[in-house]
């Protein structure tokens, strides 16, 4: 009897493997037996009468409803369960055809390796074969997914021995603990069953005697750096002698160059290559470390980029430099076919985890940098100066870089020039006109690099503090970047809470280094502020003037949202000063998880110009971004429909949540027209303001959630709607009595065990909870504490975290203590009934809009007593009032009593449970 695996009998019945499963999995196919991963069925068993016609009912379900746990794999399409190890493989597939260049059509997954006649053998996770055929035969590489940290088995793939394919992979996923993917090599015609290791896999169309015979012209563009860059970066930690993660970014950076140094080079045979020949012998190892030395003797001699390495020398070992050299030598790091994104990306890789975080250095993920260069529009005709003053790893000025090359392109399209001159062209103009500076040896490092792979040709990447004295900084920077000569700039500087620059120097050369009043400088010097507002100031110093005939230069800054939305005296003196020095254009508030997992810091990207006057009145473009395209993890974020699934495309792949390409269309509508349409679609919000709102504003706010008009058309309608039941409009503040919106201040907690002398002390959280558990008690006599009891009928509103939440303290809270994190509302009794205000500020299309409208801050969202005092209440007629206070009233008496009847029935199974137990 000939047993055949589900995948050949299904291709035998014409139905699906996964429906043969179900099939045999519920006994309805005779003499199905299960082996391993699969079944295997007797060739001549009857095919089900209905099993064609349940499977098509199958597929079709499954279309519409692929459960969430189930993806699409990357290199067949096909659904698969989501755990683990299936990450693991998806991980390796993008190795095999975003880095390596394999076809999608030459790979399969879950394959039956038979062993001659038996056909209960192994299954691969993954087969990549010579072509589309698919036929064991025809195997190239057979690849083994384990789950992490298992220990690698040779019998586990002994067999791959039953094919053809010269190459085999274990892998189990990259972490710096990991030796990366472990790649096995056997000459067919040498030895069958002797595997060699191998630093890395052929890419598509090579073979092992290919492997490090380059020339230049044999290089391929760099497509999956990121993935390129993870297995080198991982590799090294784990197995070379350098352990400090800076380190080892500093090596890796001296080998890209090195390799840049050959690409450029006139030669037509690669020097930065290594042979298998050459990597199996001690002798070709120090070979090709011999051409790799030459290669870094010519960077040191290099007048524009040996400085960054004087008197360093090559650190890492002939072994750790020949696996760099095999990962890097097929492809083309200067090919300007390399995608920006993916090079950007990949440089993410090498920054230690310490700078992703330590002085506010949060790089600016690819999306936003190049909707910010989209809007902002650098031009190449009319040579425009581009800087950037805290370049970090050159993010902008390579996107702004990428720009002008496409512009060059279309400009000569008609003129038949070579790409080797079009690059001259681009080489020459960033030599003139794209200059940036950091104060990180390490990020200017890495910037320089990047820029020079880029194409930028002279390397206007400067080693210095952006905010020192003028007169202080690199010659050879001001001799071209002077006070009001740049066109462009588009930065992110760092910002934090815990990163003032206190230099009594520096701090008295800058007007934000003083005391704002009214927006202008005082002579009294501050004892420390915020660099990211030092940055703002410096870098409006550098915008080209302004003329009777053009306006100046312009700008994109991340900020801080705390800087636009700010309460204190501080931020809303910091805006009246920027608002009396430039035109602001246009204002993106960008979700919290912009820059996680680094950082939650809300920010905003500010768009400005210099202007000979500043207008009384002039339009600016807002909008608030929801998403960017990565959650609070860092991971791709994906739409989603009504019930949660993911949404996906045409070609079956999932959609990217990102409405950046949305708000920038929005922009450019506005731009073309002078005007905005506001629809009700589904999408961002984009609106168009007048300057003069904010001008009249008290706190001057200018980020662009704070008028939303989905907020502001709310407020504007209430105001509007005094009526036949709406007898007046009046503020919050009005209604309280005196000193009656407030918040404690904060005090060290002394927290004791429950007795007569101890009352609860409710967090920000607790409050919330139906029932509050795990509720911590202070001393009844706690002076620090004192101002943190609250009374009865006081109404609570959250102000950071859950922010703008509703609480009213009925018998069960009075007397007890609560969080400075609240604010505490106190209702003028003889002028409202508390209960109806609370009802009003707890609705959720009406009170919860109102009170997240002040939500301001940077990390953590905050309102203050001063905002919520301007909320504006409706006046029903009394009896009405009354009759909604004295319902809302009963129902809070109604859920104490809930809660007291249920703590009490709980305490007496606790007492029944306890007394039985010492009875025993």
């Amino acid at each position: 009897m000939i047993l055949l695996t589900s995948s050949e009998m299904a291709k035998q019945w014409n139905i699906s493997s996964r429906r043969i499963a179900i099939l045999c999995s519920e006994g309805r196919i005779e003499g199905a037996v299960k082996k391993g991963k699969t079944w295997l069925i007797p060739s001549d068993a009857p095919k089900p009468s209905d099993a064609r016609k349940a499977d098509e009912a199958e597929e079709e379900e499954e279309n519409r409803n692929i459960a969430v746990t189930d993806i699409v794999d990357y290199a067949t399409g096909k659904i698969v369960h989501n755990n683990p190890e299936e990450a693991y493989r998806q991980e390796f597939e993008h190795i095999l055809i975003d880095d390596l260049g394999y076809p999608k059509e030459n790979i399969d997954i879950e394959v039956i390796i038979q062993r001659g006649a038996k056909r209960n053998a192994e299954e691969a996770d993954i087969v990549v074969y010579r072509s589309a055929d698919h036929r064991q035969e025809n195997a190239y590489i057979v690849i083994e997914i384990e789950t992490p940290k298992k220990t690698y088995d040779k019998q586990a793939m002994s067999y791959v021995t039953a094919t053809t394919a010269p190459y085999a992979v274990w892998y189990d996923g990259m972490e710096k603990s990991s030796k990366g993917p472990l790649y096995l090599y056997r000459d067919m015609a040498v030895d069958p069953i002797d595997f060699k290791h191998i630093p890395t896999l052929p890419r598509y169309g090579e073979t092992q005697e290919t492997i490090g015979q380059y020339r230049k012209n044999d290089l391929q563009p760099a497509k999956a750096l990121k993935l390129t860059f993870e297995r080198m970066y991982f590799h090294l930690y784990g197995t070379g002698p350098i352990k400090r993660e800076e380190n080892i970014a500093v090596e890796i950076i001296k080998m890209l160059f090195c390799k840049i140094i050959d690409e450029l080079a006139p030669e037509d045979l690669c020097e930065f290559r290594a042979t298998p020949s050459e990597i199996s012998s001690e002798a070709g190892k120090k070979e090709i470390r011999s051409r790799i030395d030459k290669l870094y003797a010519k960077l040191l001699d290099d007048p524009d980029f040996g400085e960054m390495f004087k008197d360093e020398a090559l650190e890492y070992d002939d072994d750790s430099i020949v696996y760099i050299v095999s990962i890097l030598q097929g492809i083309s790091l200067t090919d300007e076919r390399t995608n920006t994104d993916a090079l950007g990306d990949a440089y993410e890789v090498l920054l230690p985890s310490a700078l992703k975080g330590e002085s506010g250095q949060f790089f600016t993920p690819r999306e936003i940098v190049r909707f910010a260069i989209d809007i902002i529009q650098p031009d190449y005709k009319k040579n425009e100066y581009i800087l950037d003053t805290a370049c970090g790893s050159a993010g902008f000025l390579s996107v702004a870089l990428e720009k002008i090359r496409k512009q060059i392109n279309d400009l000569y399209a008609n003129r038949g020039f070579s790409p080797e001159r079009k690059r001259e062209l681009l080489k020459d103009y960033s030599s003139k006109y794209v200059y940036g500076s950091d104060i990180d040896s390490l990020l200017y490092r890495i910037s320089k690099s990047y820029m020079a792979i880029m194409g930028e040709g002279k390397g206007n990447i400067y080693n210095m503090d952006s905010l020192d004295l003028y007169d202080r900084l690199d010659p050879n920077f001001t001799r071209s970047i002077r006070k009001g000569s740049v066109d462009v700039i588009t930065t992110t500087p760092p910002f934090g809470t815990q990163i003032k620059d206190t230099r009594e120097e520096v701090l008295s050369s800058y007007d934000l280094g003083h005391k704002i009043v009214d927006g202008i400088a005082t002579s009294a010097l501050l004892d420390g502020q915020d660099p990211d507002k030092l940055f703002v100031e410096r870098d409006i110093s550098y915008l080209k003037e302004a003329t009777d005939d053009a306006d100046g230069g312009r700008m994109v800054i991340v900020l801080p949202k705390q800087n636009l939305s700010g309460a204190n005296e501080d931020s809303v003196e910091f805006r009246k000063w920027l608002l009396k020095r430039v035109q602001i254009t246009a204002i993106v508030d960008l979700p919290r998880e912009a820059f996680q997992p680094h950082t939650g810091t809300k920010t905003s990207l500010v768009f400005l110009k210099k202007v000979k006057n500043i207008p009384q009145s002039y339009p600016i473009f807002m909008a608030v971004s929801e998403a960017v395209g990565h959650d609070r993890r860092g991971l791709p974020l994906y739409k989603k429909d009504a019930s949660g699934r993911d949404l996906v495309d045409d070609n079956n792949e999932k959609v990217i949540w990102n409405d950046l390409p949305e708000i920038l269309q929005k922009y450019k509508e506005y731009q073309q027209k002078g005007a905005l349409e506001c629809t009700d679609k589904i999408g961002p919000s984009c609106f168009v303001i007048s300057s003069e709102n904010i001008v009249n504003d008290p706190a001057r706010r200018i980020d662009a959630w704070y008028w939303d008009p989905n907020k502001n058309n709310i407020a504007k309608e209430i105001e509007e709607s005094v009526g036949d039941e709406v007898k007046e409009i009046v503020r919050l503040g009005d209604l309280v009595v005196d000193n009656g919106i407030f918040y404690p201040g904060r005090h060290k907690r002394n927290y004791v065990d429950s007795n007569e002398n101890s009352v609860p002390f409710y967090s920000g959280t607790q409050i919330l909870q139906i029932r509050p558990f795990d509720i911590k008690y202070q001393p009844k006599d706690y002076g620090p504490a004192r101002k943190h009891f609250v009374e009865k009928d006081w109404i609570l509103i959250t102000r950071s975290g859950s922010t703008g939440r509703v609480v009213m303290v009925t018998d069960s809270m009075a007397g007890t203590m609560v969080t400075e994190h609240v604010i505490r509302v106190i209702c003028n009794k003889d002028v409202i009934d508390p209960y109806y205000v609370y009802a009003y500020l707890a609705t959720e299309d009406i009170g919860k809009v109102l009170l997240e409208k002040g939500i301001y801050a940077s990390v953590v969202d905050h309102i203050t007593p001063d905002f919520v005092a301007t909320i504006p209440v409706p006046r029903l007629a009394p009896e009405k009032e009354k009759e909604i206070a004295d319902r809302v009233r009963k129902a809070e008496k109604m859920r104490d009593k809930a809660n007291k009847d249920f703590i009490e029935q709980r305490n007496h199974i606790e007492n029944i449970m306890f007394s039985n137990m010492k009875s025993k």
